[in-house]
């Protein structure tokens, strides 16, 4: 459907912080996400972060952010000083971040970009049409 949004509104787990860019888990036990682990599948990427109160300070429990689904190309948060080339395979990894090391982690997808060096807190494009849903 042109101009539908598939984002959606996530409740997230309490005391969890996502940004934008952060890939999220949903925990199967009761339904809230997380930030990923190495050996869990993303099924969003965070849109922007966490809910905040009137006062601007980041809410702790019953937060909710805004995810898109996982399936097309997305921007996503990082693990910092990875080298990175076009076409590389990238997986979940730690913290709700991207990484290149494979290890058991779940594959994300492919590195949409430029050869570069990894930094925190930016976002890089990858095409995630092949990441891992189960």
């Amino acid at each position: 459907m042109v101009g539908t949004s598939t984002a959606r509104t996530l409740t997230v787990k309490s005391a969890i912080y996502p940004k934008a860019g952060s890939l999220l888990t949903i925990q199967t036990s009761d339904g809230l996400v997380d930030l990923t682990a190495v050996t869990e599948v993303a099924h969003y990427v965070a849109m922007d972060e966490s809910s905040r109160d009137a006062a601007g300070t980041l809410v702790a429990a019953a937060a909710t952010v805004t995810g898109e689904p996982i399936g097309g190309v997305i921007h996503v948060l990082a693990t910092a000083a990875e080298a990175w080339t076009a076409g590389d395979t990238l997986f979940v990894g730690a913290l709700g971040l991207a990484t290149s090391t494979a290890g058991s982690n779940k594959l994300l997808g492919v590195y949409l970009g430029a050869a570069l060096t990894t930094a925190a807190d930016t976002l890089y494009a990858v095409n995630t049409v092949g990441a891992e849903q189960v």
